[in-house]
């Protein structure tokens, strides 16, 4: 160590500090060559932040957009891919505080799909399964009322059967259905 130190190579005088010193730009780029210069090394210091090529390429594009509203600061930097990358770097801890923040899915405004689904299979099996009591003439003129369909259509279907009797089947089918599935009666 001593003899590293001797040489000066550690302890920068004010005399090295000056030779060591860069002189300002005379004539900087244009913003159209600085980015193009900086970009694929932006692309590379993203991508191992962000191991998802997509992340980071949307992380550069970010970065970019910034470089380009503070151009003044990026051309006049003594280091314009040290500037750009700490935008990027600045961009991408912003990135992961905004995704840690977000903890139920409430907040992501997402509806739980998979108890919906499971819900509505139990209401159709108890459907089903309420349906299968029922005598077959009666579940013929459930469905077809459901369907949309008028009594005197559902009266040629079925054939041998009144009007009246035919109505009075209906709703007793209806109060069935519903005591059934322990809804009220409509």
């Amino acid at each position: 160590m001593e003899a590293t130190n001797s040489l000066k190579i550690f302890s920068l005088t004010k005399t090295r500090v000056g030779e060591v010193a860069t002189p300002p730009k005379l004539n900087p780029p244009s913003l159209k060559e600085a980015l193009h210069i900086v970009s694929p090394k932006l692309l590379t210091y993203a991508l191992s932040l962000i191991s998802n090529h997509h992340d980071a390429e949307d992380l550069c594009q970010v970065t970019i957009i910034k470089l380009i509203e503070n151009k003044e600061k990026f051309l006049t930097a003594e280091y314009p891919l040290a500037y750009a990358k700490k935008i990027l770097r600045n961009a991408f801890i912003d990135k992961c505080r905004k995704d840690s923040k977000i903890d139920s899915l409430d907040e992501l405004n997402l509806e739980p799909v998979v108890s919906e689904n499971k819900f509505k299979s139990f209401e159709e099996k108890e459907l089903i399964c309420c349906l299968s009591k029922l005598d077959e003439t009666d579940r013929t003129i459930l469905a077809m009322k459901g369907a949309g369909h008028d009594y005197h259509v559902i009266q040629k279907f079925i054939g041998n059967i009144s009007m009246g009797n035919l109505r009075i089947r209906a709703k007793r089918a209806r109060a069935l259905l519903a005591d059934c599935l322990g809804r009220e009666k409509r």
